[in-house]
């Protein structure tokens, strides 16, 4: 039973994929009505910096758009690589990218610039290795407080079944966190995946008439803990 409810999920989460990756050449629309998401994201357990750049019809919600012959995206004048699965560009770099340039040009021969600033640093410390289920807890991370604009989120993943809960604080100060009782409970005893991120989040700098969004992830983990009672 276990193993065809976890295939079921498993077909169910491609064709969301699948659905979610729909794309339209940028040919056959307005090109002001372009949405630009322009993002870095570091990943501390591979040390690279991943530059991305997504372009939707209409909105954040909108068609995904491959960039027709004509139009081009840049990352610090290197042109990026169109990643088919997942319906964005991309440049890869190894270590901690501190920023960047984006620069979009469309084929009306607009060109729209943004940088980037990557999210500030952020560890988790060297004594968490198990977390009680039994009452919140509350914990401290390694880096600067939260400052406006910036969202940490802890999310981890437990033994049980599907069974991933997030926590998230946007408290500017703050330079910890708490796991709510409740949440943890349902985590299941044993050893646990848990990942922290720091996000901040930018406003567009240059866009079409539809805007865009700009922001940048710093990712730690996931690193093993174990959920006590």
């Amino acid at each position: 039973m276990n193993t065809l409810k976890s295939l079921l999920w498993a077909l169910l989460a491609v064709g969301v994929m699948l659905t979610g990756c729909t794309r339209e050449e940028s040919i056959n629309v307005n090109q002001d009505t372009v949405y630009g998401e322009y993002r870095l994201v570091y990943e501390a357990n591979q040390d690279r910096t991943f530059a991305r750049a997504t372009f939707r019809f209409g909105g954040v919600g909108g068609t995904n758009l491959l960039l027709s012959e004509g139009a081009e995206v840049t990352y610090d004048d290197d042109m990026m690589t169109w990643r088919n699965a997942l319906a964005y560009y991309e440049k890869v770099f190894n270590g901690v990218e501190e920023n960047g340039t984006f620069s979009y040009t469309d084929l009306d021969g607009n060109v729209f610039v943004n940088e980037v600033n990557m999210a500030k640093a952020i560890a988790l410390p060297d004594s968490l290795n198990e977390i009680s289920e039994s009452s919140a807890f509350t914990l401290t991370w390694e880096g600067d407080p939260i400052e406006a604009g910036e969202i940490v989120t802890v999310t981890i993943i437990g033994s049980n079944e599907r069974n991933d809960r997030a926590f998230t604080t946007a408290d500017v100060g703050d330079n910890f966190i708490v796991l709510r009782q409740d949440k943890l409970e349902d985590l299941g005893l044993g050893t646990a995946k848990l990942t922290i991120e720091r996000r901040l989040n930018a406003d567009i700098q240059q866009g079409t008439s539809r805007g865009g969004a700009i922001w940048s992830r710093y990712v730690v983990g996931p690193v093993d803990v174990t959920i006590v009672e």
